[in-house]
């Protein structure tokens, strides 16, 4: 299976432009954070070959929200995350996939800059929590706004949270390089048992302002 997650500021009249960069490789998953698309404007967004697996978008405020493509000729079930979701805090879409020893469930995560850390890991427990059984097992991929190109507190809350779910973060590279900034906010986080491998994609990287973050590969090798 390849995953590809793509953290894009607004696409909102620039799906032709990104499909023109989409990989001569097929994904099998799309995953969009900050998309800041309403519901009636996402609904008339489409990507070849790919259908609408799970989303959420914003009420309230400006900005923000999730939604993940999943390849045409994948079965999945999507997984309504809705009453979890808050504002800034936690915006979650998820779905899941049948393999041959269990399930997959894909979550598809954005933390705003200010949103509240402990409201965050405490919904996202509470999340892991209520999906967790004895053979799924979780890859999460996003925008958390936690810098993992150093140590923190937020960053070592969040470890000992997702460790107990045998998550651990993939991700060694700067996916945020804006001005003289460069930061590892977007991870993907994947079941410690398995083996993956992860590159990114600097095609992708785009200066103009438009798309202000690397897009990042998951390569499932095992499934």
């Amino acid at each position: 299976m390849i995953h590809h997650q793509k953290n894009i500021r607004g696409l909102k009249g620039e799906t032709n432009e990104f499909l023109l960069l989409l990989p001569t490789e097929l994904s099998h998953l799309i995953c969009f954070t900050e998309h800041h698309l309403k519901e009636y404007v996402l609904a008339n967004t489409h990507i070849p070959k790919h259908k609408l697996g799970a989303k959420y978008c914003r009420k309230n405020l400006k900005q923000g929200s999730v939604r993940i493509y999943v390849r045409e000729s994948l079965k999945f079930t999507n997984i309504n995350l809705l009453k979890y979701s808050k504002e800034q805090d936690i915006e979650i879409a998820a779905f899941q996939f049948n393999i041959q020893k269990g399930k997959v469930i894909i979550l598809c995560i954005y933390r705003a800059p200010c949103g509240n850390n402990e409201c965050f890991l405490n919904k996202l427990e509470t999340i892991l929590n209520s999906l967790h059984k004895h053979n799924s097992e979780f890859i999460i991929c996003g925008n958390i706004n936690i810098n993992y190109l150093e140590s923190n507190n937020k960053k070592n809350q969040l470890d000992n949270l997702l460790g107990t779910y045998n998550l651990t973060d993939t991700i060694s590279f700067p996916t945020g390089i804006v001005n003289n900034s460069v930061t590892l906010i977007d991870n993907i986080f994947i079941d410690n048992r398995r083996s993956y491998t992860i590159k990114p994609c600097s095609d992708f990287l785009i200066t103009m302002g438009k798309f202000s973050h690397y897009s990042t590969y998951l390569f499932h090798v095992t499934i």
